[in-house]
């Protein structure tokens, strides 16, 4: 329980934006919204006067810091003050306010340490299904762009770091869900595409391994004119290779 006595506030910004308390939604003006995402992208308290600017850059300073008042007390009215910890300088969530988006955060980093993170099969969908989304997807102010692009490459190498373990693993499943969900962030990236062609590979579902190499070739060749690597197309020809010196043992 938080100090207002009522239940814990959960901010969701992926996709996007959702603020529930006591597990109902709560619902925020535009502006409402935009402060609480700023917050939680900041990661420390947020300055008054910068983040006025932020939110109302057009805006005279003295204007501006009008308006961010009164917006955090509306704010701090509609979450019955669980949300925010304000002072005279500064603003920032309180400490019990639970942010999907810093949940998968502790997760690319427990995947990118050295130990790197050990998920059974059967729990991988409640692991890393807050990796398959965008940030904030249906918002486009200027100031979200690099935190989005971030974001994006962020959960992409994630994506791709998990599928080169369970690859390890030989968890073939495992592998085309992360990989697809890679490919579906970022078309382009050939990483997932190598990841999902090996896999299948592996467990003997060359023509599926096939299909998939030639839907990227001409996805390439579509949007950029250009042909994937030699990856791909030499673990094919080391799978042909394979199979026909097999046959011969025959």
């Amino acid at each position: 329980m938080n100090p207002t006595g009522l239940g814990i506030v959960h901010i969701s910004l992926l996709p996007g934006f959702v603020c529930r308390t006591d597990h109902r939604v709560t619902d925020l003006s535009d502006i409402q919204q935009r402060i609480v995402a700023a917050l939680v992208l900041n990661d420390r308290p947020f300055r008054r006067g910068d983040l006025a600017a932020r939110l109302w850059p057009d805006a005279p300073a003295d204007r501006a810091g009008a308006r961010l008042r009164q917006t955090l007390w509306r704010l701090n009215q509609a979450t019955a003050g669980g949300l925010l910890r304000a002072s005279h300088t500064t603003v920032t969530l309180a400490d019990d306010v639970e942010v999907d988006y810093r949940a998968a955060a502790g997760l690319m980093a427990a995947v990118s340490g050295a130990g790197g993170i050990v998920v059974a099969e059967d729990r991988l969908p409640q692991a890393w299904s807050v990796l398959r989304h965008p940030l904030l997807n249906d918002w486009d102010d200027d100031w979200l762009v690099p935190f989005q692009e971030k974001w994006k490459l962020q959960r992409v190498q994630t994506l791709e770091r998990l599928a080169e373990r369970f690859l390890q693993r030989r968890q073939h499943s495992a592998v085309l869900e992360l990989a697809d969900a890679a490919t579906q962030a970022d078309p382009l990236r050939e990483g997932p595409r190598r990841l999902a062609v090996q896999s299948c590979l592996f467990v003997g579902e060359v023509a599926d391994a096939h299909r998939r190499y030639r839907r990227y070739q001409e996805l390439l060749s579509a949007e950029l004119g250009v042909a994937p690597s030699g990856a791909i197309p030499q673990l094919l020809r080391q799978d042909r290779e394979r199979q026909l010196a097999l046959a011969a043992e025959f």
